[in-house]
């Protein structure tokens, strides 16, 4: 089945719309993370690694709804953690088909099958099941670090189209990725009956536990100019041609990050749904706020040299496409013509790099302690922050401003704020949920496993290397 005209037009006419009315930062599609918790403790992720308190935590269905009639992105994605484990999943989802939102419920389709069986979705051209499939047999179960998963998910996938859903697939590749076995993995995905494919390079973030497995620049190109050339013409990818260039390193784009902003737990989270910087109490207020010159490769940032993920870089292409006669015509180009036989051509050279803009520095003191509490955002743990009353508060902190520190209490429920000038020290408490130790674990035990079995041995599967809660 195609992507629906309905679709394209609705993502069209909402750009156009945009341009019309003069908007430069406007979202396309809307990243909303209703739970972190998950079923898998997947080693290249860096969106599960918090305390149990947190992990525990779900959005409210108005507050998700709210999220949605605010940003008003014709696109609405569903990511999580694993949003299969949300309580109201089936509610949210057909909230959103009554405001005819387009709607990738992004899961890992470990619990798919169950939930079909119990009838908790209904097929509609509004929802399409974007399943978590990182290649082959092997390269999946090994990026997942939970054998057993590839032949799960394969079967609800089978299981979802037969019964008439809309299914596509979503593969992080890593710098293990073979290029033959992917290029054979996406005849098997279509060959099942996926509507298209969706790849994407990880992005290295700070607190996964595998911090060896992420692509540079150079190498994404390498990687995607294999798997991209002299495509078969049943292959159908949901992505926008320009940004399959720009993998490819014959097409320049420069991130917007406001193009798929993301709201969580804590908010809307500062810059996008990668990076995790703080958060705004709205999108207006996400959009007016953060310092967007911060990000993207032109600023320096170090943190998004390497960054050539979907989320930052499609909102660039649609905007290419629908805002200027020469990208619409290169799209057209692109997607008619396809993507040439040789890999011949040099690599599109950025604008010069601007100096990142750094933190001003004040009072020895106060400086350190700026720096601590803006380490204490990125930590996956909970931290103790002593006031001038010589008062202690224990939680999980997830949002620094001028005036104000939130915090998620770690015994007891809402949420809590603190006053800046009040604040003298913080300490961090228990463990950092992505300190690397299950990931060390889990390939010694995957290793150890695949050579008996290459031996003869009969060993059972592995499991996940840090159980989830």
């Amino acid at each position: 089945m195609a992507v629906p005209v309905s679709q394209m037009w609705a993502v069209a006419s909402y750009v156009i719309k945009q341009r019309v009315l003069r908007r430069k930062h406007y979202a396309t599609v809307l990243m909303l993370e209703p739970l972190l918790r998950c079923n898998l403790a997947c080693a290249g992720c860096g969106k599960i690694q918090y305390p149990a308190h947190i992990l525990k935590k779900e959005m409210a269905v108005a507050d998700a709804l709210a999220a949605v009639d605010e940003c008003g992105a014709p696109i609405v994605s569903i990511p999580g953690g694993e949003p299969m484990m949300y309580t109201h999943i089936g509610e949210l989802v057909r909230e959103l088909v009554k405001r005819k939102k387009y709607i990738y419920l992004c899961t890992n389709a470990l619990l798919l099958k169950q939930r079909l069986e119990e009838g908790v979705f209904e097929p509609s051209k509004f929802l399409t099941f974007s399943v978590h499939m990182d290649g082959d047999r092997d390269a999946h179960d090994f990026a997942v670090c939970r054998e057993g998963t590839y032949d799960k998910a394969y079967e609800a996938i089978k299981l979802a189209v037969s019964l008439g859903h809309r299914v596509t697939t979503n593969t992080t590749l890593f710098n293990h990725a073979d290029v033959g076995r992917t290029r054979a993995f996406f005849d098997e995905m279509m060959a099942l009956g996926v509507e298209a494919m969706t790849v994407s390079p990880g992005y290295s973030y700070q607190k996964a536990p595998d911090q060896h497995g992420f692509l540079s620049r150079e190498n994404t190109y390498k990687l995607f100019r294999g798997l991209l050339q002299n495509p078969k013409k049943h292959w159908e990818f949901n992505q926008s041609p320009l940004f399959m260039q720009f993998l490819m390193g014959k097409l320049h784009l420069e991130c917007t990050p406001w193009g798929n902003p993301c709201y969580t737990l804590f908010g809307w989270q500062r810059p996008c749904y990668l990076l995790q910087e703080g958060y705004a109490p709205s999108f207006a207020e996400l959009v007016r706020t953060t310092n967007w010159e911060n990000y993207g490769r032109a600023s320096g940032n170090p943190k998004c040299q390497n960054c050539m993920v979907h989320c930052g870089y499609e909102p660039t292409a649609v905007h290419e496409t629908f805002n200027s006669l020469r990208g619409f015509i290169k799209t057209v180009q692109a997607t008619f013509a396809g993507v040439p036989d040789s890999e011949a051509g040099p690599n599109i050279t950025p604008p010069a790099v601007t100096r990142f803009a750094s933190t001003g520095e004040g009072h020895a003191t106060e400086a350190e302690l700026d720096r601590d509490l803006r380490e204490a955002v990125d930590y996956r743990g909970d931290v103790i922050v002593t006031t001038r009353d010589g008062r202690t508060h224990e939680g999980y902190l997830f949002n620094v401003t001028a005036d104000l520190v939130e915090y998620f209490p770690s015994k007891e429920a809402g949420v809590a704020a603190l006053k800046r000038a009040e604040i003298v020290s913080v300490q961090r408490t228990g463990r950092d949920f992505a300190d690397g130790k299950g990931w060390e674990a889990w390939v010694k035990k995957y290793n150890d496993a695949k050579a008996a079995r290459a031996a003869g041995e009969k060993v059972e599967a592995i499991g996940i290397y840090s159980e989830p809660l």
